[in-house]
């Protein structure tokens, strides 16, 4: 019989219970010092933040380092490293021309709306006024309503005021914050480089410290949710830049107006699955009204034949099936998403609720497949074959059974 658990045990010397007494005493203390903990609890996060971002970056930017170390070096481990300062560099140039081409195309495309708007305005009211003659359409509350633009814009001018501090405070501190951009930039680096090595540890950490099955099926969730996370957002990302890039092109070629700044707008929400493109072409098609109603008639075509182009061309090219869920599911996704996480959630929801329901979908088919054995067997005409012990599997090598996790 074996000894009695210390739980159960009650205390009956007085070395027990002066021992049940300090314990009172230090829960008590500790209890005392809830708010200590929870500041340094805090710092620690805080002192954390920068590395965890630095996991972010090296996750996404892998997302170029393992196609040009397989496209350009074959796979070569002496030269991972070059693939790694390409990799950084195509995002480096990236940024800068975003910043040096596209943010001036835009700020000036906002500068001119709003120094033209008055025009607009009289212009609009013009064509809705045609409009209710030619249609006998009652216009007059629309005509009115822009009439009252100038209480628009004071309205959008105190909201953007009241954002202001806000987002100047937020920028000067990332400005400032020199030590934590470094932080990330060089950790991400060493992460990169040292990728192999760091994975074999943390599956080394799995394994040792959950049992067999918990942590087979633990690192099969993560390769499943890497590679669900890692496809999604690159195929979103490449079939965005391509879109922006081509309605930038056409609406140029068409001498539509404001090209630049509507091409970001649409490329930016066509992150979003399905509703994106729409979401981000809203604004551009009210832009274009103002500016000329037959102008918004070709953009709102473009966004059309655009969006076909991206289901049946580029989805499933760039993109292919990475979510694995039907039109409805992904709908659920971004709805959820959104009501949880907001716009962010919008973009995430998908991947993360293809996560969720692959590993549902699998826990179903091993349901239905313990049930169907059961059921074959009571189904069994004869006398029940004897069970034998099912002979224990070797452990998994740490080295093959998973390749990449992130």
């Amino acid at each position: 019989m074996g000894t009695k658990h210390w739980l159960d045990k009650k205390p009956e010397t007085i070395k027990d219970w002066l021992g049940l007494a300090c314990l009172c005493i230090a829960f008590y203390m500790l209890a005392g010092q809830v708010g200590a903990f929870l500041h340094w609890g805090g710092t620690l996060l805080q002192l954390a933040a920068p590395f965890g971002w630095a996991v972010v970056l090296a996750y996404v930017l892998d997302t170029l380092v393992r196609p040009i170390h397989h496209t350009l070096f074959h796979n070569r481990p002496g030269l991972r490293w070059a693939a790694i300062l390409i990799a950084y560099l195509l995002a480096g140039l990236a940024v800068f021309l975003l910043i040096w081409l596209i943010v001036p195309q835009i700020l000036a495309s906002v500068t001119a709306f709003f120094v033209h708007l008055p025009g607009y305005v009289t212009n609009m009211q013009q064509v809705l006024w045609n409009w209710q003659d030619q249609y006998g359409i009652d216009l007059r509350p629309v005509v009115a309503a822009l009439e009252n633009y100038e209480q628009w814009l004071l309205g959008l001018s105190g909201l953007l005021t009241g954002w202001a501090p806000g987002l100047v405070s937020t920028l000067g501190s990332l400005a400032a914050s020199t030590t934590q951009w470094f932080i990330i930039l060089a950790g991400s680096i060493f992460m990169l480089g040292d990728k192999d090595h760091l994975l074999h540890q943390l599956r080394l950490l799995v394994r040792a410290f959950l049992p067999r099955r918990a942590a087979r099926s633990t690192l099969k969730l993560c390769r499943f949710a890497n590679q669900t996370f890692a496809g999604f957002f690159f195929g979103k990302i490449v079939a965005s830049a391509l879109i922006g890039l081509a309605l930038c092109a056409v609406m140029s070629l068409l001498g539509l107006s404001f090209a630049p700044l509507i091409s970001v707008l649409v490329a930016f929400a066509n992150l979003i699955p399905i509703f994106g493109m729409y979401i981000g072409a809203l604004p551009g098609l009210i832009i274009l009204l103002f500016v000329n109603p037959v102008q918004a008639l070709v953009f709102l075509v473009l966004v059309i034949l655009l969006q076909q182009l991206d289901i049946h061309l580029l989805a499933p090219r760039v993109l292919g099936h990475a979510s694995g869920l039907s039109a409805f599911w992904v709908l659920f996704a971004i709805v959820g998403g959104a009501w949880l996480w907001g716009p962010a959630g919008m973009v995430l929801g998908v991947p993360a609720f293809a996560t969720v329901y692959g590993v549902v979908r699998g826990l179903i088919y091993d349901l239905l497949a313990q049930r169907s054995a059961a059921e074959a067997a009571a189904s069994y005409p004869g006398p029940a074959p004897e069970e034998t012990p099912e002979e224990e599997a070797p452990p998994p090598d740490p080295d093959r059974e998973l390749t990449h996790v992130g």
